[in-house]
């Protein structure tokens, strides 16, 4: 499938729970970020370890030093959904919130990519970048 599709698939996931993320907070006796950050990521867990345990059973996936990389992808993931939860139970726009976040991600991957794995940054994609992040400047001024 084209990666295009797939981002656009995950998206709408995406924003489906931070829907369901912003909802919790609109009580006024709500679980607080801590906790439904615990409740958010052990459903992750509880839902990974399933697949996991399927994909171990088929043989697909075995445990050597390759597991390493997305563990401390998962441990940096974690602490980040503290942050993010955090900033939705400020109850700020969900959009401002995105558009924020994505600006902010935007630079650094392009910056972080060039560094790491010496990606390519072609004039089309910083001329793109650069109206995008002055877009989010535009919206986050307003």
């Amino acid at each position: 499938m084209n990666w295009l599709y797939t981002i656009l698939i995950g998206t709408c996931f995406f924003i489906g729970a931070q829907l369901y993320l912003r909802k919790t907070f609109e009580n006024k006796d709500s679980l607080g970020y801590f906790n439904v950050t615990l409740l958010f990521s052990s459903t992750i867990g509880i839902l990974s370890l399933f697949v996991l345990s399927l994909q171990m059973y088929n043989g697909e996936v075995s445990f050597d030093s390759r597991i390493w990389n997305p563990i401390i992808a998962g441990i940096m993931f974690f602490i980040g959904f503290f942050f993010w939860i955090s900033t939705i139970s400020s109850k700020e726009s969900l959009g401002m919130i995105r558009v924020a976040m994505a600006g902010f991600e935007t630079v650094l991957l392009f910056l972080l990519s060039y560094l790491f794995f010496s990606d390519v940054i072609t004039y089309q994609q910083m001329i793109g970048s650069v109206i995008v992040l002055l877009g989010i400047a535009i919206t986050a001024i307003m």
